[in-house]
Order: C-alpha cells, then structure tokens, then sequence
C-alpha cells in the first residue's frame, strides 16, 4: 500500500472502531448508545466547543482523503521511518482508546448531558489518567501528522488539542464536579488529566 493511504486507512479504523464499535457494544450491553446531543448543553460556548471537537474529526477524515487523491501531500520529508512513527502511534491510540471505553463499562459516553447521572469510573486505568480516551485520541492524531506532514493535518490537529482542552476544562469537568463534588475534588487532585500525576516523594 502506498504511504498516501495510510492516513486515510488510519481515520476509517478509528471511526469504526473508536466510534462505531463502541456504540455498537453500547448497544448490545446497556440498550443505549452513549451518544448525547450538544443541544442539551447549557451555555452556546459549550455547544460550539462540543460541535468544534466533533467536527475536527470530520475535517481530519476529508483531509486524510485528500491526502490519499493526493489532492495535498507532504510538506516536510521526514523519512522513510516517519511511517512506522505514524503507524505505530496511530495503532496504539486506536487500541489504547478502546481499553479506556471499555474500563468505563455502561458508564462511557459520546457527549454530555447535564441532567443526566453517571457514575464516577476511579478504577483501572481512571485510578491514573481522567482522561486517557482523550489521550488516546491526541496520540492518533500525532500519529496522522507523521503519516501525513501537512500544514493543514498540523492546524487541524492544533485545533483539535485546543477544542479537547476545552471541552474538559468548560463541559466535563464543571459536570463531574457538580455531579459527585468533594469526591471528584479529591479525584482531581491524585490523578492526571492526560498522563499519570507525577508523586513527590
């Protein structure tokens, strides 16, 4: 396969399984889908920061084909390895964000509704990271940029890390804490949102 289409192929593999098997398992499990609309958002900076991540996802898949038609192409050469980098992280994201989902059980996802309680997943992988499904999706999307050197998968990227910032910082996390308070304060503060917390000793 021509390294053109690896982008292409990497964006598909995530929708499918990221998304698409996710709700499908979601489906099967608990009779519901995960997915909760933006509209249900209280504020229109949140509904616009929510409809910025998903659309970043969007634009990361028209570019990847764009990509493959070689309608754009590389603007920097990073060499030959810069392909098994890119595989490798975008691999590893694919899997890394399907373990995450999967340690939330009945509880994960797409979206928030502020109405609604959940539960606060503390163990696995949650007992380290907040937020390792968002890890997971940063590391792809560096993995795309090794894949695809572009100027336009770089900002799209940039924008993508701004709008998952957000989201936690404006949506998920006023939620969570007006959820479960003093328990999510205390969760807060022995874990990392998108790497384990590093302990003084």
């Amino acid at each position: 396969m021509e390294p053109r289409y690896l982008p292409l192929l990497m964006m598909i593999m995530f929708v499918v399984v990221v998304i698409v098997g996710r709700v499908g398992v979601q489906l099967t499990s608990v009779g519901d889908s995960g997915i909760r609309s933006a509209a249900k958002l209280k504020t229109t900076r949140q509904i616009f920061i929510s409809c910025l991540m998903f659309g970043t996802l969007v634009v990361q898949l028209l570019l990847a084909w764009l990509y493959a038609a070689a309608l754009i192409g590389p603007q920097i050469e990073l060499g030959y390895a810069n392909t098994w980098v890119g595989l490798a992280l975008c691999c590893s994201g694919i899997l890394f964000a399907s373990y995450s989902q999967f340690a939330m059980g009945k509880n994960w996802r797409i979206g928030v509704d502020p109405d609604e309680d959940t539960e606060l997943v503390t163990t696995g992988i949650y007992s380290k990271i907040r937020n390792p499904i968002y890890t997971a999706c940063i590391v792809h999307g560096l993995g795309l940029l090794f894949l695809a050197p572009n100027a336009l998968v770089l900002v799209t990227g940039l924008v993508g890390f701004y709008s998952i910032s957000a989201y936690v910082r404006d949506i998920e996390e006023p939620y969570l804490n007006n959820l479960h308070g003093e328990k999510y304060a205390r969760y807060m503060q022995s874990t990392g949102s998108y790497l384990p917390r590093l302990r003084r000793q």
